[in-house]
């Protein structure tokens, strides 16, 4: 993991009247959209001390939080949300899988920063504030002069939602779409991901902020699409040469170099890649013995 940002109010936009972004933290990028009545936040800070640095910058934009959006369940979505007095939003499954998390979660997410000890220490203090209101499908708020979806996006994680605000044309996507590194496909379903960035590229969007990465527009969805589908066609591959899913690990080291990274975070994107590899073989491997994979084809837009 990466030292946290130094100054994070230079990554503070806004990209459209009453609408924040914050890229700056570590972790997932954060949001915050602005009603005459209060503020809704996407995603909260992985890092304790952040979380409470993005709570006091909402606090300084709004007379008060109305809802804390999670656009999934995982640790850099959610640390933050107990530093805001207001109840959190999310799928029904992030809040299922929320509901699991126990100390070992956040002693997990402590070793994370084992050699970072005075950002180890704050996550004593952690506590995991599950969701008060899930949804499944959409859900829309129209409160404080703004209109407000919450939509399924799916693929990433069973549990990924974005924000989709129809008067700006601004979709949060959680992260269904990241800019210049590996996406995440360790508990995907690879073909719904590339069915929802081909969905992505039939909207009509001013701006998408990924969750992770600089802003961007829908043409970010194309080398997610790629690289997804390429891990699928070389995993296929192996399973079609009968090679175990252990075997078919040498599916890492030729997609390692798709995406940058830096050369301390080399062990944690192979096993990012591998967690991504496993899953896309058991999703493939599970088509073939239902009979369903043979003749299958990524040719998804």
């Amino acid at each position: 993991m990466s030292e946290s940002a130094s100054n994070p109010k230079d990554e503070l936009q806004q990209i459209a009247p009453g609408v924040y972004v914050h890229t700056g933290y570590e972790g997932a990028n954060v949001g915050c959209i602005l009603t005459d009545v209060g503020a809704i936040v996407v995603d909260t800070p992985l890092i304790p001390e952040e979380g409470k640095a993005w709570a006091a910058e909402v606090l300084r934009l709004a007379k008060r939080v109305l809802y804390v959006f999670n656009t999934d369940h995982h640790r850099a979505h959610i640390m933050g949300n107990q530093y805001f007095d207001a109840p959190v939003i999310a799928h029904e499954l992030a809040w299922k899988e929320m509901s699991s998390y126990r100390d070992a979660f956040i002693e997990r997410t402590k070793n994370l920063f084992k050699r970072q000890p005075e950002i180890a220490a704050q996550f004593d203090e952690v506590v995991i504030k599950k969701p008060e209101i899930t949804f499944t499908g959409r859900l829309i708020i129209k409160k404080g002069g703004r209109e407000v979806h919450f939509i399924y996006l799916g693929g990433h994680t069973p549990a990924t939602c974005g924000v989709w605000l129809p008067k700006e044309k601004i979709l949060f996507t959680g992260d269904v779409v990241v800019v210049g590194e590996h996406p995440s496909l360790g508990q995907s379903n690879s073909k719904e991901w590339l069915e929802t960035l081909a969905r992505l590229r039939r909207m009509s969007l001013n701006a998408i902020v990924p969750g992770h990465g600089p802003l961007c527009d829908v043409e970010a969805t194309q080398p997610i699409s790629e690289y997804i589908r390429l891990m699928r066609l070389k995993v296929r591959n192996q399973i079609k040469a009968e090679r175990s899913k252990s075997e078919a690990a040498t599916v890492v080291s030729q997609m390692i170099d798709y995406f940058p990274y830096r050369p301390g975070d080399r062990s944690f994107v192979e096993k990012r890649i591998r967690a991504g590899v496993n899953r896309i073989y058991d999703e493939i491997k599970a088509a073939y013995d239902e009979g369903k994979g043979a003749g299958e084809e990524d040719s998804l837009s």
